[in-house]
């Protein structure tokens, strides 16, 4: 990373100042407003940008992906963590980011968790100490975290008795603050005849990654890298029902992998060429298409030296390779014939979110078709382009940053209020904490409607 963070964000505000294509197209993110008003301001001064400046415009990046240069964003992340290992940070942020251990401590006393987090006094001393805004609601914790759950029902150990076999892996919010989301997903795969493991797994990364703690996230990665690798070798599938821990897999963790020495040997490629692999396609089932390019096309001495370099490039690319979103592995038994579709009916009028993440892996919008199935279900896509709940996973719960987050959510809000459900659907959880703070509406994983439609029961 940078010795000198300012420069790597001031080299984003120059590459974007230069294109202006996002001055008005991101009319829901906050960093690239900001990024201009800065900018004409120096223009029309003549005084460069100060330092303090630059250090808040990193942190509104909320790496939702939608933005259509990724080099922005990779730098965005690189400013973020040149500050945090030149400067620190706060101890009740390295706790906070850490979602995993905040779930095994809080949920260990969960009844007691969930007084404290209610209680007025209480409730403001936490949020004080954390660094939480006043005004955000706690999440509660359940009486048993997933992990719990899966081992009292054998799923910790695989059975591996065929080939539909799937390794859940749950993501922290799943795990230990929405539990009924991994379970029902766990229903769900069954109800089809998969077979389904829980191993012991970890945080994802994305929420340190997004803090610009290097360190945290490649040791949070490579204790996930070993084991997901090792499985996907053997036959597994990875499936998430977690659009951010998917996005995560798939397409964050394999960046410069393909530049690798070990993966050009094995591809095919050579001193004048590179074998480098167009983007997944939908169908997972469809071979995967390569481009043979110069190499003088790119900068000299190419390799795979990005955020993730540390760490072994053939583990991040078969691990992005076997990865599958739950809706993407569920379309998949669909179009094959193997998915179980005994639907009973869901009476409801629902708006269903297709959450940022989940857009940014190119995989459409399997549980649209899914849901369409269940008699008696109305369902209403709400999306844009670049509608994004604002949430942000912890980022959303930052002082520093609550009131930015609830802004980028406003213009979702508004659309969803105009369809008037009775009931918000959408796949990621940290949007579901953001829906609960800002309207009335219930909200739930779509995989929670698959599954109430198989039991015959309500939501």
């Amino acid at each position: 990373m940078t010795d000198v963070p300012e420069d790597s964000i001031r080299e984003v505000v120059e590459m974007c100042a230069d294109c202006e294509s996002c001055r008005d197209m991101m009319e829901t993110c906050r960093l690239f407003p900001e990024l201009y008003r800065l900018w004409d301001r120096e223009q029309e001064t003549g005084s460069p940008i100060p330092d303090e400046d630059l250090r808040r415009l990193a942190d509104l990046c909320n790496y939702c992906g939608l933005c259509s240069c990724p080099d922005v964003r990779e730098k965005v992340i690189a400013a973020k963590t040149g500050f945090v290992e030149r400067d620190g940070m706060p101890p009740a942020l390295r706790l906070l980011e850490d979602v995993a251990k905040l779930g095994r401590i809080c949920g260990a006393l969960p009844r007691l968790s969930n007084m404290l987090g209610r209680h007025p006094t209480f409730s403001r001393w936490i949020k004080r100490a954390a660094g939480i805004h006043e005004t955000r609601i706690l999440p509660s914790f359940p009486d048993a975290p997933f992990f719990s759950w899966a081992k009292a029902g054998g799923l910790k150990h695989p059975r591996n008795t065929g080939e539909n076999k799937v390794l859940f892996f749950a993501g922290c919010t799943g795990a230990y603050l929405f539990p009924r989301v991994p379970e029902a997903a766990t229903a769900v795969l069954e109800k089809s005849g998969v077979e389904v493991w829980v191993p012991e797994q970890g945080c994802c990364g994305m929420p340190s990654l997004l803090e610009g703690d290097r360190a945290k996230t490649l040791d949070f990665v490579q204790r996930n890298l070993n084991f997901l690798a090792q499985a996907a070798a053997e036959g597994w599938r990875i499936v998430t029902a977690c659009p951010t821990c998917g996005y995560m897999l798939k397409e964050v963790l394999p960046r410069g992998a393909w530049f690798s020495e070990a993966y050009q040997k094995r591809v095919g490629g050579d001193d004048k060429y590179l074998i480098l692999p167009e983007k997944m396609p939908r169908d997972p089932g469809a071979e995967r298409t390569f481009r043979k390019v110069q190499r003088i096309m790119f900068k000299a001495g190419i390799t795979d030296d990005g955020y993730f370099s540390p760490l072994d490039p053939m583990q991040r690319i078969t691990v992005s390779e076997n990865t599958l979103d739950l809706g993407e592995y569920l379309m998949v038994l669909l179009r094959e014939k193997r998915l179980n579709t005994d639907f009973g009916p869901v009476t409801m009028r629902a708006a269903y979110y297709p959450p940022c993440h989940l857009r940014e892996q190119n995989i459409g919008r399997p549980y649209l078709e899914l849901l369409r199935r269940v008699p008696g279900l109305h369902v209403e896509a709400v999306e844009g382009v670049y509608d994004c709940c604002g949430m942000a996973g912890i980022m959303g719960f930052k002082k520093t940053f609550h009131d930015t987050s609830l802004a980028m959510g406003r213009p979702l809000m508004d659309k969803i209020d105009a369809v008037r459900p009775e009931r918000i659907l959408t796949d990621c959880l940290s949007c579901r904490l953001q829906f609960e703070q800002m309207a009335d509406y219930p909200v739930s994983h779509p995989v929670e409607v698959l599954d109430a439609a198989y039991r015959g029961v309500g939501l």
